[in-house]
């Protein structure tokens, strides 16, 4: 039986509770129950970005090894309404100083992707870019992670050398987002920090530098899921051609100071470009800019970093703090790697998140009542089957590493030591949430319940949550009192 917001009152209120204090979920509010060149010329903006979009900035290369070629980009395209292999080719996508980017179809398969596509005329006139292509294809092709455009195929065909890649449907690089909408606020550009962090992590561990992270390289999908795109320079840290002194290569405005002193590319100085990217989606401006290359690398080099909080001053001083060590001058300064980064923004967000507004959203529309105690505190009074009601506690707690943590629980009964045998059995037989002991009013009770990083749960965690711990906490007060108190 379905109880009605009337009922469950007069029920709550014939335990000796207040209805004043009740208010009913689904209303508007809680409280009323809701970012190669010559050293001596202009910078321009941005590189390519491999995104669906018809305009795509020029690259600048910052690459010594591929001596400046000239490429017509201009020249008819005689691939679009084509095939090339096993691809018909729908519309072009982008293109750059290397290639082209076009929406094809898979004839075989019967799919959309993306293709990548080497100018015929670059390769003519310098051969050893299809090495350098190809050898970015298959160290991405391994490389499998929601965050990452996936590599799905390499080829050649009639002098054309192409990647297939996943195509990012409705894909919109970050750098035109934030050309579009201007800085993201703090809570949403550290979500996306956190995905394109998951993301080089990924990369990291497979032994990868992606060496031009920027926010031209990262799609977002309709859903705002962040993707990390074009590993054009990538390297491994075992490649001896990539530790060798003098050979540079990145966008200048998103490279850390120590690589244009010569220094390899490393796990830091991705960091780093990951703290320009930082600074341009909360700030939608870049930390340093010059009109020339050798005045921007001397501003990477020597000049201090510029508080962004003077530009957003919604950023938190703990925000600001971690984006200035990741744009350290100093490689020592900045987090030691993707893990570590990602701990320190689990913890931001659990502290950026109102718990106020998450726990009104997860409960929109449910029948039942929600009573909000301390700050961050809250309890729900759930229908259960049966005609009977089963309270269930919100709470956001710290952990031991100073983590936020959102615990669902409910009181189930008194802990008595002759059920403990029933708990040990029960918890070996849960396979969601589990049977605690915890003191609740001074009183030692059994509880169940599950945690959640406070950063990371979702609304629809926390309402699916609520009706199961509900359900599974009125079961076992049922077999151990046969009552409906809790």
């Amino acid at each position: 039986m379905e109880l009605t917001a009337k009922a469950k009152v007069s029920r709550y209120r014939r335990r000796g509770q207040s209805q004043d204090r009740l208010v009913k979920s689904g209303a508007n509010s809680l409280s009323d129950c809701s970012f190669m060149g010559e050293f001596n010329k202009p910078v321009e903006s941005e590189p390519i970005a491999l995104a669906s979009s018809r305009t795509m900035d020029e690259t600048l290369a910052f690459r010594h090894e591929l001596p400046k070629v000239s490429i017509d980009t201009d020249a008819p395209d005689d691939l679009i309404h084509g095939v090339l292999s096993q691809y018909r080719i729908v519309e072009m996508l982008g293109q750059g100083s290397m290639g082209r980017v076009y929406k094809g179809f898979h004839v075989g398969l019967g799919r959309i992707c993306a293709l990548k596509v080497l100018h015929p005329e670059l390769v003519k006139q310098q051969p050893r870019v299809v090495e350098w292509f190809e050898r970015e294809a298959r160290a991405v092709a391994g490389l499998i992670h929601p965050n990452v455009v996936t590599v799905h195929n390499l080829g050649q065909e009639r002098g054309y050398h192409f990647v297939e890649m996943e195509y990012v449907r409705g894909g919109h690089s970050l750098q035109s987002r934030v050309a579009r909408d201007g800085a993201f606020d703090p809570l949403s550009a550290t979500l996306l920090l956190r995905q394109i962090t998951q993301a080089l992590q990924a990369a990291h561990s497979a032994g990868l530098i992606h060496r031009d992270i920027k926010p031209a390289n990262v799609l977002l999908t309709h859903d705002e899921q962040a993707k990390l795109a074009d590993f054009g320079l990538v390297r491994r840290l075992d490649d001896v051609d990539t530790t060798a002194g003098g050979n540079i290569a990145g966008t200048p405005a998103f490279m850390a100071p120590e690589l244009f002193a010569g220094e390899p590319p490393s796990v830091q100085t991705d960091l780093y470009a990951l703290g320009v990217t930082f600074f341009y989606l909360l700030t939608a401006r870049r930390p340093f800019a010059a009109d020339k290359l050798n005045q921007l690398i001397s501003l990477h080099k020597t000049a201090p970093v510029p508080d962004p909080r003077l530009l957003n001053s919604d950023i938190p001083d703990e925000l600001a703090g971690l984006l200035m060590r990741l744009l350290a001058k100093d490689p020592e300064i900045r987090p030691a790697s993707a893990d570590v980064l990602i701990a320190e923004l689990d913890v931001i967000v659990g502290h950026l998140r109102d718990t106020e507004s998450l726990v009104s959203e997860s409960l929109q529309g449910l029948d039942c009542l929600v009573q909000q105690g301390a700050r961050d505190q809250f309890r729900v009074i759930v229908p259960v089957p049966g005609d009977r009601l089963h309270e269930v506690y919100i709470e956001v707690v710290e952990g031991r590493k100073r983590e936020r943590l959102l615990v669902v629980y409910a009181v189930c009964a008194p802990a008595d030591p002759k059920h403990y045998e029933f708990a040990l059995r029960l918890n070996a037989e849960l396979t969601y949430g589990s049977l605690s002991i915890r003191k609740v009013a001074e009183k030692p009770m059994f509880v169940m319940a599950r945690t959640y990083s406070r950063g990371l749960v979702t609304a629809a965690d926390v309402r699916g949550t609520v009706l199961e711990i509900a359900r599974r906490g009125d079961w076992v007060e049922q077999q151990l009192t046969s009552t409906d108190l809790y």
